[in-house]
C-alpha cells in the first residue's frame, strides 16, 4: 500500500523521495538525503549482468520490507513483459543503513585489540631498543629483549637499507617492482566493475578495445613471478645441497616459506574477515559483504593452509586475488623433489621438468576443449568456471615455475664453472665438492644453452624475438574481440590456452639471460637501481593489501563511477601510495619481527 501511494504521490515526502531516487541502474540517487526524511528508507536494489554488478538506489517508505519490494517487481516484470531479459537473474533488496549501523562484532572488537596489542608492542620494543642504544650499560631483561625484535627502528633500517655491492641478480629487485605497479593498475581497473558504474556499455568495450590490452596483459606478470620464483629457489638451493653434500632439512625448508609468507598473509586476511567490514559506509558498501560470498563465510580456513585455488570447489574464494599465493606455496612444496632428483642426476631433474611441462599442457588442452573456454577476458578470463576451472589451478599454472626451475639449473651450472658475479647470493661453504676437469654431458648441454648470449646477433635475435612473442600473446585475442568468438576455431582457442603462459615466459626469459650474463646493458641498469630495493622487498604485502585498497575505494563511493583514464590512472596512483604505505607498514610490525625470531630460533644451526 506504501508504495502505491507513493507512486500516486499520496505517500508524505513522495516528490523527495522520487527525487532522492535513481532513474535507471547504477544510479544510486542520493543515500545521505533520503536517510534524513522521517517517512523514508534507502534500499539498493542489486542483480548480476555477466558476472558484475548492476545496482540501482531507490528511496523507499520506510515501512516496506524487502518481501514487498519483491512482490512489486514481481508484478512490473511481469507486467512490462521483462520476464525473458530478467531470466536466471534475482533482485536483491539491500538495506544500506541497517548494514552499515549494525554494532560491530566479536571478531571486530577482536581484531581492534589485536591492533592495539601490536602498537604496544612496536611501541615498547622501540622505546627499550633505543634505550640500550643510548646506554650500553643498561641490561635489559628476557622480556624487554624479546621486545626490542619489534623495534620500528631497527626494523626500518632493514627495509630501507640499500645493496652493498653491485649484483646482476638486482635485476629482480626492478622486475618486481614494474610487475607489481603493473599488476596494481590492472585490477584498479577491472576491479570497478564490481561497483556501480555509470557508463558500463563504454566500460565492457575496454575490455575488448585493443588500446586497453595494456591493462589485461597484467595477468601475465604473475607467470614472471612465478618464473622469478623458480629460478632463485633452484639456484639457491643447488648450491646449498652442494655445499651440505645433500644433507638438507626439508622440514625447515618448508617451514620457513610458511613463516615467509603466514604473518602478513594472515594478518590481512583476518582485517579483511573481521574489521573492513566497519571501516566504510554508503549505499554501495553492503555489497563489500556479498562480494565475500560463501568463500569468506565457510571456506575462509582454506586460505589459511594455501588450499583457496581448491576449496570452494564451485565458487570464488576468500581474497580471491590470493590464488597466486596458494599456486605459488603449492610450486614450493613440490619443487623439493625436481630439486633432489637434479642433485642426484640432472637427466633426471629435467625428465621431471619435461613431465612437469607435459602434464601442464595435457591439462590446459583437456579442460579448455571439454567446456569451450576461449582466451579474451570478456568472455574467457570474466567467466567464472573459466577462472575456476582453469586459470588458478596449479597443474594448469605450473609452466613458467618450472622453466624458472630450469633456467635457475643452468645458471647454476655457469656460476659453477665460471667465475660467479654473483658472490652475494653464493651459499657454497666449506667442504663442498671441488670442481675437477670432468664435464657431465648435460652439464655441457647446460652450458651451450647460455653460450648463445656471447654472439652479439644472436641476443638481439633473442630481444626481438622475446618482445614478439610477449606482444603477441597479450594482443592475439584481439582478433576474438574484432571479429567474434568463431573467428577462432575451439581446438585454436584451446591450444593458445595452452601455450599463452608458456609462451610468454620463454618471451621473457630469451631477455632475462642475456641480462643475467651481463648483457642488455641500458635495461639492466635500470631494473638494477639501488633504490628499488626498498620497494621490492614489499612486492608480496603489496600484493596482498593493494585489492583491498581498492574494495574499499569502490564499495564507499556515494555515486557511480563514470569510467575514464584519467579517471582510472589517478586512482592508480592513491592506490599504489595507499598500498605501499601499508605493505611497508605491515613489514615493519609484523613480518620483520617475525622472520627475525625465526632466523634466532628455528633456524639456527641450519
Amino acid at each position: 500500500e506504501a508504495l502505491n501511494n507513493l507512486a500516486s504521490l499520496e505517500y508524505p515526502d513522495a516528490k523527495l523521495m522520487l527525487y532522492y531516487s535513481g532513474r535507471d541502474f547504477d544510479q544510486l540517487g542520493q543515500y545521505d538525503e533520503c536517510n534524513r526524511l522521517s517517512s523514508s528508507k534507502y534500499v539498493l536494489i542489486q542483480t548480476t549482468f555477466r558476472e558484475t554488478n548492476a545496482v540501482l538506489g531507490f528511496c523507499g517508505p520506510k515501512e516496506c520490507s524487502s518481501h514487498d519490494y519483491k512482490e512489486a517487481s514481481q508484478y512490473l516484470i511481469s507486467e512490462f513483459g521483462l520476464s525473458e531479459v530478467m531470466e536466471g537473474k534475482e533482485l536483491n533488496f539491500i538495506f544500506s543503513k541497517e548494514y552499515n549501523d549494525e554494532p560491530m562484532s566479536a571478531g571486530g572488537v577482536f581484531m581492534v585489540i589485536l591492533w592495539v596489542l601490536i602498537l604496544l608492542v612496536v611501541g615498547l620494543g622501540t622505546f627499550f631498543d633505543q634505550m640500550v642504544k643510548k646506554n650500553s650499560e643498561i641490561k635489559l631483561g628476557p622480556v624487554s629483549s624479546f621486545l626490542t625484535v619489534f623495534s620500528l627502528i631497527e626494523n626500518g633500517k632493514k627495509l630501507f637499507s640499500l645493496p652493498e655491492s653491485y649484483d646482476n641478480l638486482q635485476l629482480f629487485n626492478g622486475v618486481r617492482v614494474v610487475g607489481i605497479f603493473w599488476i596494481v593498475y590492472g585490477h584498479c581497473y577491472t576491479y570497478q566493475f564490481l561497483g556501480a558504474i555509470s557508463n558500463p556499455f563504454t566500460a565492457v568495450d575496454w575490455l575488448s578495445d585493443l588500446k586497453h590490452k595494456f591493462p589485461s596483459m597484467g595477468q601475465y606478470l604473475v607467470d614472471v613471478f612465478f618464473l622469478m620464483a623458480g629460478f632463485l629457489l633452484a639456484y639457491l638451493t643447488i648450491a646449498q645441497l652442494r655445499a651440505k653434500r645433500g644433507r638438507m632439512n626439508w622440514f625447515v625448508f618448508i617451514i620457513h616459506r610458511f613463516i615467509r609468507m603466514i604473518p602478513i598473509y594472515w594478518f590481512a586476511l583476518f582485517n579483511f574477515l573481521l574489521l573492513l567490514r566497519y571501516i566504510g559506509s554508503g549505499p554501495q558498501w553492503p555489497l563489500y559483504g556479498d562480494a565475500n560470498g560463501v568463500g569468506c563465510q565457510t571456506y575462509w580456513w582454506s586460505n589459511m593452509i594455501f588450499l583457496n585455488n581448491f576449496f570452494p570447489a564451485h565458487e570464488f574464494s576468500c581474497m580471491g586475488w590470493t590464488w597466486y599465493i596458494a599456486n605459488d606455496v603449492q610450486f614450493y612444496c613440490m619443487a623439493p623433489i625436481v630439486l633432489i632428483l637434479y642433485y642426484r642426476n640432472k637427466l633426471w631433474g629435467y625428465l621431471a621438468c619435461f613431465t612437469l611441462f607435459a602434464v601442464n599442457f595435457i591439462s590446459i588442452g583437456t579442460i579448455s576443449s571439454v567446456n569451450d573456454f576461449t582466451p579474451t577476458i570478456l568472455d574467457g578470463l570474466s567467466n567464472k568456471d573459466q577462472f575456476l576451472y582453469l586459470y588458478i589451478k596449479p597443474y594448469t599454472r605450473m609452466a613458467p615455475y618450472i622453466m624458472g626451475l630450469m633456467i635457475g639449473f643452468m645458471y647454476r651450472s655457469y656460476c659453477d664453472m665460471n667465475p660467479s658475479p654473483n658472490k652475494e647470493y653464493e651459499q657454497l661453504e666449506e667442504g663442498a665438492p671441488k670442481t675437477n676437469n670432468y664435464v657431465h654431458p648435460i652439464t655441457r648441454l647446460e652450458l651451450l644453452c647460455t653460450k648463445w648470449v656471447f654472439n652479439r646477433w644472436l641476443r638481439y635475435l633473442a630481444y626481438i624475438t622475446g618482445l614478439t612473442l610477449m606482444f603477441t600473446i597479450g594482443l592475439l585475442p584481439y582478433q576474438l574481440d574484432k571479429h567474434g568468438q568463431d573467428y577462432w576455431t575451439q581446438s585454436q582457442k584451446s591450444a593458445f590456452l595452452t601455450f599463452e603462459h608458456f609462451a610468454f615466459s620463454l618471451g621473457f626469459s630469451l631477455i632475462l639471460i642475456p641480462m643475467l650474463l651481463g648483457y642488455c646493458r641500458g635495461l639492466l641498469y635500470v631494473l638494477t637501481i639501488r633504490y628499488l630495493a626498498p620497494i621490492a622487498k614489499i612486492t608480496f604485502s603489496i600484493y596482498v593489501v593493494h585489492p583491498i585498497v581498492i574494495y574499499w575505494y569502490v564499495f564507499s563511493k556515494d555515486q557511480a563511477l563514470y569510467l575514464q583514464e584519467l579517471d582510472i590512472f589517478m586512482h592508480f596512483l592513491a592506490t599504489s601510495l595507499i598500498s605501499v604505505f601499508l605493505g611497508g607498514l605491515l613489514s615493519l610490525m609484523v613480518e620483520s619481527p617475525i622472520l627475525t625470531l625465526e632466523k634466532k630460533y628455528l633456524r639456527k644451526g641450519h
